[in-house]
């Protein structure tokens, strides 16, 4: 397992520990698949090489031969993927392979922006594209990743998930969880761990201080401010940072924490076994996570890239990406349930939400839940920096 390690002083935001909530990280995809050299980089295949193959840069999952077998087989090619941990990692590896090298990208939606600026990527047209009439409404007109012109984006979002509260059932009630200002409570003096990275913390604070904001990293400075004095209140209730999933978890079941604002612990506890944990997005709302499939600028296999990125979007395909080896997570696409059996369908939250009848519990929490950024009205060391003084306060 590789964590992320401590940013040293003067790093910039990209650096710090973004991969905790994938926390099997790139060890796992290597032993899946078998690997060939492309340039100066591994590159993952499960075939052995051919002419003009597509190439993907992407985080582990999308390699897995029950994700990628059948479209291989379709367009009787073959994929090499590159594995990447991190957005800062991913934009590494681009920079240093010659033009062409790759044909597509998964990226997580704020990096797409860094992709545009470096003219890695380019905008494609949706029509054409059946399966997002199936998306989620939040995910079929993704702001984050839309095109200059109309009906363009630079990215299809083919995975997801969530930084709610994640709490032990026994210590906390789905009451308290469902409110951010409930681990502020003085019973929860050091008992709170806290992944180790800016951008999820301070956007869930941003939205604990601002309920509801569809732009949880467009705030004022007045508005940092706030945030900013909410987390100084929660410093005093966590007695741990993680830099990745994991010590977290560890953490909940040795009873040394009982909650902490890092969504989706349960769900590795719950198949470990542990039934009494649980997660949820408070009601102010809270960070969401997402992939998107982008096509390179510069490939040379543009259709093919093309046929790919539509093949994420199949609620089949989704149903074994989002259940990898690798790790768990959640599709876009809506008709994933018709793929999974009852004991996915209730580990992922697909299932009927009992307070809002006709849909199901993951759509409630899409709904409450705003897309992870970057911040866009100060520069990201000055968030950075907020969240190094809150960690040493």
């Amino acid at each position: 397992m590789t964590d992320k390690k401590e940013p040293e002083s003067g790093q910039t935001a990209s650096t710090l520990p973004e991969m905790g909530r994938r926390q099997f990280l790139g060890t796992t995809a290597a032993a899946l698949a078998a690997s060939t050299v492309f340039g100066d980089f591994t590159i993952f295949s499960r075939q052995a090489r051919a002419a003009e193959p597509l190439r993907v840069l992407c985080w582990p999952g999308y390699e897995e031969k029950d994700v990628i077998g059948e479209f291989e087989d379709l367009h009787k090619t073959k994929v090499e993927f590159k594995i990447y941990i991190g957005g800062e990692q991913m934009l590494q590896f681009f920079s240093q392979t010659a033009p062409g090298t790759f044909d597509a990208i998964i990226s997580d939606a704020e990096y797409v922006q860094k992709l545009k600026a470096n003219k890695a990527i380019e905008a494609y047209k949706t029509d054409g594209f059946a399966e997002l009439a199936n998306y989620h409404p939040k995910f079929r007109d993704f702001a984050p990743t839309k095109g200059e012109t109309a009906g363009t984006v630079y990215g299809i979002p083919t995975r997801f998930s969530f930084y709610g509260v994640s709490y032990n059932t026994n210590e906390m009630s789905a009451e308290e969880a469902s409110d951010w200002t409930s681990l502020l409570d003085p019973k929860y003096e050091g008992k709170i761990g806290m992944f180790d990275w800016y951008l999820p913390n301070l956007g869930n604070a941003s939205l604990a201080t601002n309920p509801g904001n569809e732009t949880p990293y467009a705030i004022s400075d007045a508005q940092l401010v706030k945030v900013k004095e909410f987390m100084m209140k929660l410093r005093p209730q966590v007695s741990m940072f993680g830099s990745s999933n994991q010590p977290i978890a560890q953490a909940m079941l040795a009873g040394d924490i009982v909650a902490s604002p890092t969504g989706d612990l349960d769900i590795d506890l719950k198949l470990a076994g542990y039934d009494n944990f649980s997660s949820t997005i408070p009601k102010q709302g809270g960070i969401r996570w997402q992939e998107v499939a982008c096509v390179c600028a510069g490939s040379k296999n543009k259709d093919l890239a093309m046929e790919w990125v539509k093949y994420m979007t199949s609620p089949k395909v989704q149903s074994k990406l989002v259940y990898t080896k690798a790790f768990k997570a959640r599709g876009p696409n809506m008709k994933i349930v018709d793929h999974w059996n009852d004991d996915q369908k209730k580990l992922l939250s697909y299932v009927p939400d009992p307070e809002n009848p006709g849909q199901m519990l993951v759509e409630t929490l899409i709904d409450r839940s705003m897309p992870r950024g970057l911040p866009t009205n100060q520069p990201e060391q000055v968030w950075i920096d907020i969240f190094n003084e809150f960690k040493t306060a």
